[in-house]
């Protein structure tokens, strides 16, 4: 067996390769041809001794050794990405994944941690998506949207509970009045963030008028865009009780209906058991302690 190390550019294609399964798309991801990424392999495989990929005809499988490898050079990756934080000029930085509707609940927490701690810088990206897969996504945290999160591969901390209740803008409501009834809601325009109209439907359950249903529906992708909607006086829409709680407070919107139900979800705060950024406890422990 040689006794060399392997380079980095080996280990990359390995870790590439196994999370792809395919040398044509591991390339892809690695901006190199195929053939590059196949060397890469095989002088891994002759370094070590032993076969890393089965080769099939529409792909490849782990060997055994190569299943045993993976979370070992992953963990030896994340170990020199950490070093390098720890010893480097450059500020540390956090990369945080999270729903779009939660963005405008999310951003005063972060800018007022940045100031709390200038050292630590976190990149936020916004998806529609609301889970995050580790170890194929360049992520050191993500907020999930979920009842719960079973993954053992991760550690999870609930943010918030999901409560619904309508909102609408103030311009919406009649003269002099300040909450509507359930039949006074019937003659507006329901806004919906989804074609299910799961939230509405969820939130009558609770009413003596589980069935009831609007002359005029407009659906929208998302929960903000619907929201959204609704600060802009279109209609009323089925919004969460905190996400809305600020534009409640600035005036933007109101909350015309007394009945909060709990959805039985909330957002989540995961990362990676194997995460090894140093800064990351440190943004968890904040944002878990201004959530409330």
């Amino acid at each position: 067996m040689n006794n060399r190390l392997p380079s980095t550019k080996e280990i990359q294609a390995f870790v590439v390769t196994a999370e792809q399964l395919k040398f044509t798309s591991a390339a892809q991801v690695l901006n190199v041809t195929q053939g590059a990424v196949s060397r890469q392999i095989i002088a891994l495989e002759k370094k070590l001794g032993i076969a890393l990929f089965h080769r099939h005809a529409r792909g490849l499988t782990l060997t055994e050794k190569g299943l045993h490898f993976l979370p070992l050079i992953k963990q030896v990756l994340q170990q020199m990405k950490s070093a390098v934080e720890q010893v480097s000029a450059i500020k540390p930085i956090i990369k945080l994944k999270a729903p779009s509707c939660i963005t405008t609940w999310l951003l005063p927490k972060i800018m007022a941690f940045q100031q709390a701690y200038p050292d630590i810088t976190v990149e936020l990206t916004s998806s529609i998506k609301h889970d995050t897969n580790f170890s194929s996504e360049s992520f050191d945290a993500a907020i999930y949207y979920c009842t719960e999160i079973k993954d053992k591969n991760l550690t999870s901390d609930l943010l918030f509970e999901e409560v619904l209740t309508p909102v609408c803008a103030p311009s919406l409501l009649p003269d002099g009045k300040a909450l509507l009834s359930i039949t006074d809601m019937k003659n507006m325009p329901w806004l919906h963030s989804t074609p299910q109209q799961s939230d509405w439907c969820l939130w009558l359950a609770q009413t003596d008028s589980p069935s009831l249903t609007s002359t005029h529906n407009q659906h929208f992708a998302t929960l903000d865009a619907a929201v959204g909607a609704a600060k802009q006086g279109f209609g009323i829409s089925i919004g969460d009780f905190v996400l809305a709680s600020l534009d409640v407070a600035s005036g933007a919107l109101m909350m015309p209906h007394s009945l909060q139900v709990k959805s039985g979800k909330g957002y989540y705060l995961a990362s990676s058991k194997t995460s090894n950024n140093l800064s990351l406890p440190i943004l968890v422990a904040w944002l878990l302690e201004h959530t409330n």
